[in-house]
């Protein structure tokens, strides 16, 4: 955990947020000199936000050359979805077990909602109601070892996550695997909970395989 100021602070949400969003592609140098100009403060404090990027696996700094936006390998993709597998796959048999009523009953609310959605504004709601129900279930699941891990992982996730929204039918095919977990937790079968979240986990991961390394 950081202990930045608050205008460090908002540069490093900002350059983080441009990193998860790939607004910086992987492997792009990230020059001290010309980002502290940017934004207007002291190189130290950018190289210090760099160290603190480098060191939740987002940014590669090489001595003598400099730092870059670290790249996504196929190795990296395929760890972090075999974790992902088991640990959300647990976490959906926990949740189905443990989750209260009035929670499931909100996220069912929240996939209700999707007709009243314009073309222009789908594709944000998507993304905002799969964060909405991985948290959930993560909420739901009352494990905090499964939770802390899957927070610190969670960076890499949304920056993986937004890559794949290019996915041609995968906002779609999500959205209803999405609500078949959902409803597998809303009746606590707990064996198809756990079965759905890992089947939409490597389904997802065998579409960003073949997406981000296979064109």
């Amino acid at each position: 955990m950081n202990h930045f100021s608050k205008d460090i602070q908002l540069v490093y949400e900002d350059l983080k947020a441009k990193i998860t969003n790939d607004v910086y592609s992987s492997a792009q140098p990230l020059p001290e000199e010309p980002l502290a100009a940017q934004y207007g403060i002291k190189r130290t404090r950018i190289r210090q936000i760099l160290q603190e990027l480098e060191n939740e696996g987002l940014v590669n700094r090489i001595p003598g050359k400099g730092a870059f936006v670290e790249s996504i390998t196929s190795e990296d993709l395929q760890e972090i979805f075999e974790v992902r597998e088991a640990l959300e796959g647990m976490a959906s048999r926990l949740a189905a077990r443990r989750r209260e009523d009035d929670e499931v009953e909100r996220i069912i609310e929240l996939f209700e909602r999707r007709e009243k959605h314009s073309a222009e504004t789908e594709l944000e709601y998507y993304v905002e109601i799969g964060e909405e129900l991985h948290q959930f279930i993560l909420k739901s699941c009352n494990n905090n070892m499964i939770a802390n891990t899957m927070e610190r992982l969670r960076t890499k996730i949304m920056r993986i996550w937004k890559g794949g929204l290019s996915i041609p039918g995968r906002i779609d095919k999500a959205f209803e695997e999405h609500k078949d977990i959902l409803m597998t937790i809303k009746e606590k079968n707990e064996d198809l909970a756990e079965h759905k979240m890992r089947q939409h986990i490597s389904s997802a991961f065998k579409e960003y395989i073949k997406e981000m390394f296979l064109r």
